[in-house]
């Protein structure tokens, strides 16, 4: 299943609905970890063995948004987000194991958004090649899984944009063979400068609501068993 947004609606909604809620702990207590040279970001301490412990959610997060810088801003309701800076497909294949056993039992879907670090190797069948690995791992998981697809770089070349391009085309084509999740932030990105900061790579504090209220978007259109 392909979800895809047009702008125009998000923008008809308030924006207040998507910000971080108070029961969350507040940016600065977001705490770093360097693991096998892949910096992770991440909100919430779950096993507690932090000497200053951050003040905890009120409920147990349903929700895994793990992937690249791209998501290191993303927070909704009940959702626990995993940035690992730099991230390939590989490198997120490689921690999602360890990652799921370490967070509690109430994580019900998982949203990965990688691939954009992907494109600067200019190795489309070695990036294919990891994506359906990734594919198989998350339909083995026992989770509801979503492949949250690349948004377009702005301003840094035609070649760069065409590569995320054809990754998007390969994506909603390959998610949708294998029934699993599609998210298209490629349309509600493209051609608009204000929902990216000045490097054309990461989404602006706008784009980052945006690409939040999408993924949700998502995840509410959903069918439940």
């Amino acid at each position: 299943m392909v979800y895809s947004r047009d702008s125009q609606t998000w923008s008809s909604r308030p924006t207040a609905d998507f910000h971080l809620p108070l029961s969350y702990p507040p940016a600065t207590a977001r705490r770093s970890s360097q693991v096998h040279g892949v910096r992770s970001e991440h909100g919430h301490n779950f096993n507690g063995s932090s000497s200053q412990r951050s003040p905890q959610p009120l409920f147990s997060p349903t929700t895994l948004i793990v992937g690249d810088s791209i998501t290191r801003h993303i927070r909704f309701f009940n959702a626990a987000t995993h940035c690992f800076p730099g991230a390939t497909v590989r490198v997120i294949l490689d921690k999602l194991p360890s990652l799921l056993d370490s967070l509690p039992s109430s994580i019900v879907r998982v949203i990965v958004h990688v691939g954009s670090c992907d494109t600067t190797r200019q190795h489309s069948e070695l990036t294919k090649k990891d994506f359906n690995a990734l594919f198989s791992f998350l339909k083995s998981c026992g989770k509801s899984v979503f492949i949250s697809g690349p948004i377009p770089t702005l301003g840094r070349g035609i070649g760069r944009f065409s590569r995320i391009l054809s990754l998007h085309t390969w994506l909603q084509s390959a998610c949708m063979s294998q029934h699993i999740g599609f998210i298209d932030n490629f349309n509600l990105f493209w051609d608009r400068p204000s929902f990216f900061r000045n490097d054309g790579l990461h989404p602006s504090r706008h784009g980052n609501r945006m690409l939040a209220a999408n993924i949700q978007h998502a995840i509410q259109c959903t069918p439940h068993d």
